[in-house]
């Protein structure tokens, strides 16, 4: 027995080793994949032992139902793909992804991971805020990273993913300091970190991706803990102080937000004014759809399309908007399957929140940070790229582990690790 309890704690150690590394590697670009793909392998390990077991498991069968709404239309697509062998790349490697995520939630069965995980992300969000507030201060951050005089990109320098990723994990850190708050109320302030740091990344959908969050988790509080006026009052004082602050200290925030009164021209000078260029992409795009509604043109295919049909004159890489992107390359089927599961998760969600009384805030979590990294109106990245579903993935690991221990438990512990 007593050998059996020590595999088990390895095997714990190993998953949550692997998932933390993977989260503390988001800043470095490919260096993610490396732990995802030992975690895909057992993953695929545990699928192919265990498969009714996992289906059995509520939210493991919603990870799996997500993962085949976002893949089996892929697969689909092949048959139309203007770029075949890019498409087909993508198709093979997508399923990967989900499969990484599968051990933790295996782990998460048998084990209380929530503080754990929700510590760990408010730690490597804290930490990489505050590193790149340093690079803005001080013009460069603690590796030497150098502020470009726009945007802060810290330690995911060069890239400016770094608003994003901090937006798609603010609903962890909010629970997170939550949690702390009850025992120093100190800790409530450490969103406002990350917040300023969303702010000078510039990013616009980084920017309203942690607004959507902030009031839907603030409108929660206020309302589930009855939170006192002087409470509330105190925390939106801080928060509009933090904010007012950074955008005093960047003239090129406040540049970058003033834009985006160019959308009120309702023409596609002005979305492209407001949006980077997005404007032009999206009626490209949304002209390939026209052509194509049903079965898309596949995965990276609307780029070639829209230029050999002139709706595009300039290079792009994908629509900046998960809608259209899905649209163009799936097809109405592949679109009809991505809403319906994100529907689905989110009613799923719902349905076990109530009545689950502590519990509650862990739901709220976890639709939260669900629909923010599959908001249909996500105008940042594409849905079908490596280092979306990385981020994606980890994302749906974080938001579901802790509801293992939820009431509703829907499949007993088989035997084996």
């Amino acid at each position: 027995m007593d050998g059996r309890a020590a595999q088990r704690d390895w095997h714990l150690l190993f998953v949550v080793g692997l998932t933390v590394l993977a989260l503390f590697l988001l800043p470095f670009g490919h260096g993610v994949f490396v732990p995802l793909a030992i975690l895909a392998l057992v993953g695929m390990g545990l699928v192919a032992t265990y498969p009714a077991t996992l289906w059995r498991e509520r939210w493991m069968r919603w990870a799996l139902v997500l993962l085949l709404a976002l893949w089996l239309p892929q697969v689909f697509a092949l048959t139309v793909a203007v770029d075949f062998d890019r498409a087909l790349r993508t198709a093979l490697t997508y399923p990967l992804f989900a499969m990484a995520i599968i051990p933790i939630l295996w782990v998460a069965r048998r084990r209380e991971l929530t503080n754990a995980l929700l510590y760990v992300v408010l730690a490597l969000a804290v930490f990489w805020s505050l590193d790149g507030i340093l690079q803005f201060l001080a013009g460069s951050n603690i590796v030497g990273y150098p502020y470009d005089g726009r945007r802060i990109d810290g330690l995911f320098h060069p890239t400016l993913r770094m608003g994003v990723v901090l937006a798609h994990l603010l609903p962890f850190v909010l629970e997170a300091s939550r949690r702390l708050a009850a025992s120093n109320r100190l800790a409530a302030l450490l969103p406002l970190v990350v917040v300023i740091a969303i702010l000078l990344s510039g990013s616009r959908a980084g920017m309203l991706a942690a607004a959507v969050t902030l009031l839907v988790y603030g409108v929660f509080l206020v309302g589930f803990y009855r939170l006192r006026a002087r409470m509330v009052f105190a925390l939106v004082v801080a928060l509009i102080l933090g904010v007012a602050g950074a955008l005093w200290a960047s003239p090129e925030t406040r540049d970058r937000l003033a834009v985006i009164s160019g959308m009120a021209a309702f023409s596609v000078e002005g979305l492209d004014q407001a949006t980077a260029n997005r404007g032009t992409i999206w009626l490209a795009s949304w002209r390939v759809i026209e052509d194509e509604p049903l079965r898309g043109v596949g995965v990276r295919g609307v780029e070639p399309v829209a230029k050999e049909r002139g709706y595009a004159d300039g290079a792009f890489s994908h629509t900046h908007l998960y809608l259209l992107d899905v649209w163009v390359s799936t097809g109405l089927v592949g679109l009809a399957a991505y809403l319906m599961a994100l529907l689905g998760v989110l009613l799923a969600l719902w349905r076990h929140a109530v009545g689950s009384g502590a519990h509650i805030p862990l739901f709220v979590m976890a639709g939260i940070a669900i629909f923010s990294a599959l908001n249909p109106l996500n105008a940042h990245w594409t849905v079908y790229s490596s280092y979306t579903a990385a981020v994606l993935w980890l994302v749906l690991a974080v938001a579901l582990a802790p509801l293992f221990h939820t009431p509703g438990r829907s499949a007993p512990d088989p035997p084996g690790p």
